[in-house]
């Protein structure tokens, strides 16, 4: 009877010290902290890999032991993640296993250049990869377009899981595209008389753009352009004169710049220029596709930011002598 006993406590002590220290590793599990700030989970990550590398003093074994105890946690999102002070590794776990990871954005000034576009992508710390070119031209440009100009949509973009430069860019050009396609089927059956393509319109709104940032101008400048060339006037607007100069141009345009022949120089060629010259928002779209008609022909700089219109040459004149040379 004795034996027996000895047989039955035995083994119960052992398991009772078997659930103790358990019970005591898995309190110290829940208890260790985190040290560091942050972690990127690439795509393709192994859960014992990210566990690696919130605690690294973990066996295998005992990795294997948390995702035996704890399974969900082996399933696990990509993103780049964040950890506050005194941030625990099951708390880590948790925020990676439900995706909470750093909500990561690029703004897309409208106005800026496609140019400037690939510079402020390949800054952007968040993003991965390389912007992939051949022959100077982007790999995801769309087969039909002529120049990486204007095809990309000035917008706020947003993402929590790991994007490359190529994909950011994919997203901005699919944006400009269905934006620029809604803008021209809901146009003024004006516009779409006057102007022959969608990507007419797209030049067009990015003229507008660099005309003016004010919200409430753009349809009564759109209006102007279109009021001109309804009536197979040139354009005759500078900021097309400065993007054909190019890196030639110092700051200070010049009659001899308003006088060189180039393609995007709309004081000496009709109609538009052969390319946007800027990438535009939603707004400029929308300020072309919905124009605002009051029979004006010239606007002219107010040095408030906003502009002065005339539907005359002699008002216009008027108004440059008032308002530019301060006579």
């Amino acid at each position: 009877m004795l034996i027996l006993i000895r047989l039955i406590t035995v083994p119960l002590i052992a398991l009772c010290c078997l659930v103790l220290a358990g019970r005591v590793w898995i309190q110290g599990f829940h208890e260790l902290q985190v040290h560091l700030d942050e972690l990127n989970v690439p795509d393709g990550s192994t859960a014992s890999e990210v566990l690696m590398h919130l605690a690294p003093n973990f066996s295998s074994h005992e990795r294997a032991i948390v995702f035996l105890i704890y399974p969900k946690y082996a399933h696990l999102q990509q993103g780049n993640y964040a950890f506050g002070a005194g941030a625990t590794v099951i708390g880590a776990l948790n925020k990676i296993h439900h995706g909470e990871a750093l909500l990561e954005r690029l703004t897309v000034p409208e106005g800026i250049t496609a140019k400037e576009l690939f510079v402020r992508i390949a800054k952007h710390n968040a993003l991965s990869g390389d912007v992939r070119f051949e022959s100077s031209r982007w790999n995801g440009l769309a087969i039909d377009w002529p120049s990486h100009e204007g095809a990309f949509l000035a917008e706020t973009y947003l993402w929590q899981q790991v994007l490359s430069r190529d994909a950011l860019l994919k997203k901005a050009h699919m944006a400009l595209t269905v934006a620029l396609n809604q803008a021209w089927e809901t146009a003024d059956p004006v516009v779409t008389v006057l102007l022959k393509s969608p990507y007419e319109l797209l030049i067009l709104a990015s003229i507008v753009e660099k005309e003016t940032a004010l919200d409430h101008e753009r349809p009564r400048i759109a209006g102007v352009f279109l009021e001109r060339l309804k009536q197979k006037m040139r354009l005759q607007t500078d900021p097309t004169v400065i993007y054909g100069l190019g890196d030639r141009f110092n700051g200070n345009l010049t009659r001899n710049n308003l006088r060189e022949l180039t393609a995007y120089n709309t004081y000496r060629i009709d109609r538009l220029p052969p390319t946007p010259i800027a990438l535009v928002g939603p707004k400029a779209l929308m300020a072309v596709s919905k124009p605002k008609f009051t029979g004006d022909l010239y606007f002219v700089a107010d040095g408030t930011g906003g502009h002065v219109f005339s539907s005359t040459l002699a008002e216009h004149n008027a108004n440059v002598r008032k308002y530019q040379l301060k006579r």
